[in-house]
């Protein structure tokens, strides 16, 4: 897996970019760089870009215990995710996305990184 973290202080948005097959201890390196980068820049809406996601590797426990470490991380965090094209990596994505929301996270799906920023600026206004 790769990932690419970035910081636009136009729109005061954290994006991240995820790609290529990724294993938990991935996800949770990610994870950790993207609150650094929103902390850093006192920024609390986060685009995860997860087009190009497959989570293969990725058990149903494994998408819950992530999806709970975030919401616990960053409470007050705004999150829109662009779902994958990847039919299981989709599913492994609503469902840990619905686990941050049962705990309390903002979080939305989206089709298109335009969709997402769109949702996250209206949130600012």
């Amino acid at each position: 897996m790769s990932f690419i973290i970035s910081f636009d202080p136009n729109d005061g948005i954290v994006t991240a970019k995820v790609s290529g097959k990724a294993t938990h201890d991935e996800h949770y390196a990610a994870r950790d760089e993207a609150l650094r980068i929103c902390r850093e820049n006192d920024c609390i809406n986060l685009l995860v870009d997860l087009r190009e996601l497959l989570t293969d590797r990725s058990s149903a426990m494994d998408c819950f215990a992530f999806g709970e470490s975030f919401a616990q991380m960053s409470p007050k965090a705004r999150i829109a995710h662009v779902l994958p094209i990847d039919a299981k990596s989709r599913e492994d994505v609503k469902f840990t996305s619905d686990v941050c929301a049962n705990r309390g996270l903002l979080t939305r799906e989206f089709e298109t990184v335009d969709q997402a920023r769109s949702w996250l600026l209206a949130a600012n206004a």
